[in-house]
This record gives structure tokens, sequence and C-alpha cells, in this order.
């Protein structure tokens, strides 16, 4: 029997029937672009991109959950919501292999040049002179910054290659990264030593700019920055100044501080960085795992029980 009113604030899948399988029998999903529908008339919540402030937590009458598509929950109100009563679910583990893979494309990109040859074959040339200095895999040494699910599985794909693999995170002790091919250092160390950085913070008050000029001057002129994080873990006008000015070699983005990018962001274009449409989470598998883990944690939640997911204890 329908009980509930589940409202999304928005989604980029344009339908619902991978959460309907979850949850039709209990629940009807509405969009909140709809006419007549409001917060108020949310029993659950899902978000994906958009922002729910505390002012919105506050519309929320009777909501139990708000479930977000994705693992951060930085455009959630999180305080406000533990205040009220309401769970705050993600889902932690449904890109674990999809976005450790797509950084280790990034990083084999720049490694190989990728760009420079491809736009010049798409430019009918054939050059078969260096598009710049290419080094074997091997001799690299890939810096992860935040060793956590994600970082690890770059860590590890990038050891597999035969890389040197670094690991900074201020959470870890040397027995957390034991089992992986990876050596613990801090995080000055990991710049300074690092042919690619690559970033894997959770966005917070103490990791927005954490990658600013000051990073970019301590790396060697050779290395290159890679995030499929959040984009504003990274200073992005430093990073900008920092390619213009040769003080690193290049960039792999798959996000920006502002998403979509501005049309002339130098970032989109530029011919020593690698861009992705924010991407990294993508495949068929994850896009319908993170779906079901979104309408568990709602059903859970409704049916009275803590989400399994849930990131807060109201």
């Amino acid at each position: 029997m329908i009980e509930y009113t589940v409202v999304a604030t928005d989604q980029r899948y344009g339908e619902f029937s991978v959460e309907r399988e979850i949850l039709g029998d209990v629940a009807e999903i509405r969009r909140l672009d709809e006419d007549g529908v409001s917060l108020a008339d949310a029993d659950a919540l899902i978000n994906h991109v958009d922002v729910v402030s505390a002012a919105d937590v506050d519309r929320l009458e009777r909501c139990r959950v708000i479930a977000r598509y994705g693992i951060g929950v930085d455009n959630i109100d999180v305080e406000a919501a533990t205040e009220r009563g309401i769970y705050v679910a993600n889902v932690p583990d449904y890109c674990t292999e999809e976005v450790p893979t797509h950084a280790i494309a990034l990083i084999l990109a720049l490694d190989r040049q990728l760009k420079q040859y491809g736009t010049g074959m798409a430019a009918g040339e054939w050059k078969t002179d260096r598009a710049a200095e290419i080094r074997r895999f091997s001799e690299e040494t890939v810096s992860v910054v935040g060793f956590g699910r994600l970082g690890r599985g770059v860590g590890d794909r990038a050891a597999a290659l035969g890389a040197t693999v670094l690991a900074a995170d201020p959470y870890l002790g040397p027995d957390d990264v034991a089992d992986h091919d990876a050596e613990l250092v801090s995080f000055e160390e990991a710049v300074e030593r690092a042919d690619y950085l690559s970033v894997h913070s959770p966005l917070t008050p103490e990791t927005e700019g954490m990658i600013d000029a000051d990073v970019f001057a301590r790396m060697k002129g050779t290395a290159s920055l890679i995030n499929v994080a959040r984009g504003p873990v990274v200073d992005e006008a430093a990073l900008i100044e920092a390619l213009s000015a040769g003080e690193i070699a290049g960039a792999g983005l798959d996000v920006f501080e502002t998403e979509p990018p501005a049309v002339d962001n130098p970032l989109r274009d530029h011919p020593r960085v690698v861009a992705t449409p924010h991407q990294a989470w993508y495949s068929e598998e994850s896009e319908r795992e993170c779906r079901e883990g979104v309408a568990r944690a709602i059903r859970q939640a409704l049916e009275g029980e803590r989400p399994e997911t849930a990131v807060n204890d109201p």
C-alpha cells in the first residue's frame, strides 16, 4: 500500500524505474519541480547536486531521511538535518571500481601524451617526434592524497603497473597501508616526490583549497595533478597560474570549482590538461548500484530503521 511520498530535488537519470523497484509498493516518487509538490510533502528526500540548506531542512515537516546519489554530502546541511531528527544517507561504495580506473586513465593519458598526439592526428599531422619527454611508468611516483577506499584503488592500480606509490592521509598509520604496496608519508613529502599527485580527499572546511599555490610551488616541474574528488579541494586560479608559469607539467581533471565550468575556463581546453565532465563515477553497473543504494536507504528509514549508509545520528 502506498503510504509515503518521496520527493526528488533533482536527478540526472530522468526517470525512477530502478528506485520504484524497491520503493514502489510503499511510496510514490515525485519531483520537486512538479506542480503542487513541495518540501513539506516529503516523507523522504532524494538529492543529487542541488544544495539542501538549513532553510530547506526547516521546510521538511515530516521527512525521515535525505538520501543523496553519491558519496559526498557536502551539499547538504547535515547539522541542520541532525537537529531536526532527519537521517542523511549516501551511497559510499557504488563506484569504487570506476573512480580509481578513471584516475589511472587520466594519469596514463598524461604520461603517454595522448592529448598532444591525438590532437596532431586529428589535424592531419603525423608527428613522430616527441610531444614531450616520456618516461617509463615503472620509473614514476604516484602520490595519493587521501588513502581511503578510492585512494587505495588508485594506489593498487598504479602499483600493479609498476609505479612507486606514496600515501598521504593524516588519519592513517603504517598498519592501515600494510596490505597495500604503498609507503605512508607526510603530505609535504607526497607533494615533493610526486610525478602524479592524485587527490582523493573529501570536501570539508579543512580541505577546501588545500591544493594551492604553495603546493604547486613545491611540486616537481615535470609533475601533474589529478583530481577526481571534489573541485574546490583545488585552488583553481592557482592551478591555472601554475600551468601557465610552467610550475607543473599538466593536470587531469574530472571535477571543477564550479560545475559545469565556464565556457571560457582555460582548463577546458588547455593543451596540457585532460578534462572530463565529472564522469569518473559512471558505468552502467555503478549507476544502477547508486540508484538502488538511495532507494534502500529510504526504505529502511520509512520502515523505522536506521539506514545502513547514514552519515549522522539524529
